[in-house]
């Protein structure tokens, strides 16, 4: 059984959902801290002009760096649902999958979500079913491990916790994994190896800009043809 960690993000990139699609199970970390240069709180959107903008969700930042993700509230103090829309109005108003791309962004936000927590899985979640996904999506929250493991330490055991055969890593972690405890565990070690593929993009920019949120592939191509694309496209060694 293969299994992938990640912390929830927000509308995730193709590439998340890449990983997802590879693995039977998939553990969603929602008992780490939230990192302000994360996506755990935020995606990237193209505007008009061809510059990227990040799309945030607001929160309330008393004491945040001393609670776990899953009890981040969201600020509704400030109308950052009705912001976001706008910004897609604005900028991807002349996709002719408009209509079907925002009716799966506005069924999400219309929720009364209270925790940051719960949106950013409810998007992967919808996301999963959009793309004909099937892995399990697991709460680290809900697992049963040692809860003082941190790092590398931390993610073997949550890989035990679910008998994980297989670990799929992100390719970046290369660098600073160690992987002899996976080994001496019987867990084998893949790292994902994604290249995402081009697509006409809305806004028209002159060169593709990669790693934007799903959204901007939805918007760009369709449910249909997005969906044929990211089928096409799974690699990893």
């Amino acid at each position: 059984m293969k299994v992938a960690i990640h912390q929830p993000h927000y509308f995730p990139w193709e590439g998340y959902l890449n990983k997802i699609n590879s693995v039977d199970k998939f553990i969603l970390m929602d008992d780490v801290q939230l990192t302000d240069s994360s996506y755990m709180y935020r995606h990237k959107l193209l505007a008009l002009n061809g510059e990227e903008k990040f799309i945030t969700i607001p929160f309330l930042k008393k004491d945040y760096k001393k609670l776990p993700y899953r009890e981040i509230k969201i600020n509704d103090s400030i109308n950052w649902r009705e912001r976001q829309l706008n910004f897609i109005r604005e900028n991807y108003k002349h996709s002719k999958y408009y209509d079907e791309v925002l009716d799966i962004v506005y069924g999400i936000l219309e929720k009364p979500h209270v925790f940051l927590c719960d949106l950013t899985i409810n998007t992967i979640r919808v996301l999963c079913d959009i793309f004909d996904i099937h892995a399990e999506l697991l709460l680290q929250s809900e697992l049963s491990y040692p809860k003082e493991s941190k790092k590398n330490q931390l993610v073997l055991d949550l890989c035990k916790a679910v008998n994980a055969d297989y670990y799929l890593s992100g390719n970046g972690a290369k660098k600073y994994m160690e992987l002899k405890p996976f080994e001496d565990s019987g867990i084998v070690v893949e790292f994902q190896c994604f290249a995402q593929d081009v697509y006409p993009q809305i806004p028209s920019v002159a060169a593709f800009v990669p790693g934007l949120s799903i959204l901007d592939m939805l918007f760009s191509m369709g449910i249909t043809q997005s969906v044929q694309l990211f089928k096409n496209n799974c690699h990893v060694k």
